[in-house]
């Protein structure tokens, strides 16, 4: 299904009743990617997947694709649907776009699980590698999204993910270069959402990976130690979804 943005389609599912629970996929992924715990998360909730913009069969919006714009087109979902209130899981990417959900629209956020993902704006350094990968992204897109894959998984375990990774590979290549040059832009640009973290009144969880070479998963633990934050971090890199099913799955029917 899907609802118009700026004349343009947004892609959701809807599944099963109760308490709404939306899923947002990370970049270079689609709500296909949360399909392993629909069964389950559907006996209890009332789950939305939602194709965020240049992913999946959403394209991107016609104007702006900040995280910002982003959330405001998952509130147009909600909008259509007459969801009054949610709890938000977020993969990376769809972490920044769920915390931006959350500043806009305080009243309408239940919860918010962070999975793979941080409040933290990008540091110098991290904007420093984006802008490489978007310069990359002009010469060879193949390339660079194979390697970029490939690095999120943890190293440790990779002989033991060689299949899912590469049909996440190829999943990946269906972003075109356009969408992923916007979207690194876009993650490059987010602001920092630490205080909305760290003060907000509804419920917070992550879920952090031991090898994650993205997030620090240490780091966070310490910084929001005082906050009444929720963290388990579990054995894996930043694909915990992938390399760590079972334990995500069971955290996230719980939230």
């Amino acid at each position: 299904m899907g609802v118009q943005k700026d004349d343009k389609q947004l892609f959701y599912k809807e599944y099963g009743s109760g308490e709404t629970l939306c899923l947002l996929h990370g970049f270079l992924e689609n709500l296909e990617m949360w399909n392993g715990m629909l069964e389950s998360l559907s006996q209890k909730y009332r789950v939305i997947l939602i194709d965020l913009p240049g992913h999946g069969k959403s394209p991107l919006l016609a104007q702006d694709n900040g995280m910002k714009a982003m959330a405001h087109a998952v509130n147009d979902i909600f909008e259509t649907l007459n969801v009054e209130t949610v709890k938000l899981v977020g993969h990376s990417m769809g972490g920044y776009v769920a915390l931006a959900f959350a500043e806009a629209f305080p009243q309408k956020t239940k919860g918010l699980l962070l999975l793979n993902s941080t409040p933290e704006a990008d540091t110098a350094e991290r904007k420093k590698m984006r802008n490489h990968a978007i310069d990359m992204a002009g010469r060879n897109y193949e390339a660079l999204v194979s390697m970029s894959v490939a690095n999120l998984f943890s190293a440790k375990r990779s002989s033991e993910f060689e299949q899912e990774i590469r049909q996440t590979k190829t999943e990946a290549l269906q972003v075109t270069p356009e969408a992923y040059i916007t979207c690194q832009r876009a993650m490059r640009e987010r602001p920092d959402y630490s205080n909305l973290w760290k003060t907000a009144d509804f419920k917070k969880q992550m879920i952090l990976g031991s090898d994650d070479g993205l997030i620090d998963a240490e780091k966070m633990k310490h910084k929001f130690s005082e906050a009444e934050v929720k963290i388990d971090v579990l054995t894996g890199g930043h694909m915990l979804h992938i390399e760590n099913f079972r334990e995500v799955a069971g955290l996230i029917a719980n939230f």
